[in-house]
């Protein structure tokens, strides 16, 4: 691989683009404000990587470009001369704006894949197992227990019936470098408040295991899963667990005390009926309600053969990161 399109600039794709740079991958960052660089869409970026294919001291930066992937010529324009797509692009944690946008979204991206002869790689989370009651596997069964799980499992299965050449890479809660407080339940809940004297309060059980993925290993997972379906046959989709721990969310308050050289508080374990209620006025805790399994049982991600290929980092060094 020696360009790759990353669609969304936000914690997964950010950290994407910066991994290929350093692995002297000439990477297009394209998001639809084009925010950053600038450069002509549809211009190949191959010739640019394959001088430092070799040298990652010697990466190129990452070049930004204007580009709406829900829109198919603009997209085609986007991914021209490139050698792997990644679509990192999501919605507002809504159900309902997901039905909306991100079944329309895949098709248009698989499409594209599909004719240009490339792979491309989705990250995914765990909600289409949220019911499973078991660790999750690579070769676990759907369990949709809410509307958002059941939006991610059609979406899965779209992605096996397609001609595409595809992959998705199934990541537990995200913290690391590049989390953001708005979708990294883990920073927005523990760390943050922590690091600001107070109490950790989350919408969950906090003293049963929970399955936690470092933004970096992820990217570093969906990165290997595109060299990995270089040579695949079309209508391939594999299903890759990315590395992943399975820490208590207690566990992770106690370390992000300690770390700030502060007396660990037992953080606030919010009831479930809390959040139901909550939910009525604000939609984000209405969601959150509905996927309780994952929050209020234990949610148990069993690594598969990525973890090995690419090494697993320690939740710690990832809490380490966002303080």
């Amino acid at each position: 691989m020696k360009s790759a399109l990353v669609i969304g600039n936000g914690q997964i794709g950010s950290e994407i683009s910066a991994q290929l740079a350093a692995l002297g991958v000439s990477a297009r960052i394209a998001t639809r404000t084009g925010a950053g660089k600038q450069a002509p869409v549809g211009v190949s970026a191959a010739g640019s990587a394959s001088s430092l294919a070799h040298s990652s001291a010697s990466a190129p930066a990452p070049v930004h470009i204007k580009s709406d992937a829900s829109d198919r010529d603009q997209l085609a324009r986007a991914a021209e001369g490139v050698d792997a797509i990644f679509a990192c692009a999501h919605a507002p944690y809504d159900s309902r704006k997901w039905e909306q946008i991100l079944p329309g979204l895949d098709s248009v991206v698989l499409d594209t894949a599909d004719e240009l002869g490339i792979p491309v790689v989705f990250p995914e989370s765990v909600y289409a197992f949220a019911g499973l009651g078991a660790p999750i596997t690579e070769t676990s069964p759907f369990a949709p227990v809410e509307d958002k799980g059941r939006i991610r499992k059609r979406l899965l299965e779209a992605r096996a019936a397609h001609s595409a050449v595809s992959a998705s890479v199934v990541a537990g809660d995200l913290l690391g470098r590049s989390a953001e407080p708005w979708s990294s339940v883990v920073r927005m809940c523990i760390t943050e408040p922590i690091s600001k004297g107070r109490r950790a309060v989350v919408p969950a059980r906090t003293d049963v295991a929970h399955g936690i993925t470092v933004i970096a290993d992820h990217a570093a997972a969906m990165i290997r899963s595109a060299q990995l379906l270089e040579d695949a046959p079309a209508g391939t989709h594999r299903l890759f667990i990315a590395p992943a721990s399975n820490p208590t969310l207690g566990e992770i308050a106690e370390f992000t005390s300690n770390s700030l050289g502060q007396k660990p508080k037992r953080p606030v374990s919010v009831p479930r009926w809390v959040t139901r209620a909550a939910g009525v006025a604000e939609r984000s805790f209405f969601e959150l309600n509905r996927l309780a399994p994952i929050w209020y049982s234990p949610c148990v991600i069993s690594p598969g053969k990525l973890a090995a290929e690419v090494g697993t980092t320690d939740w710690r060094e990832g809490v380490r990161q966002m303080l």
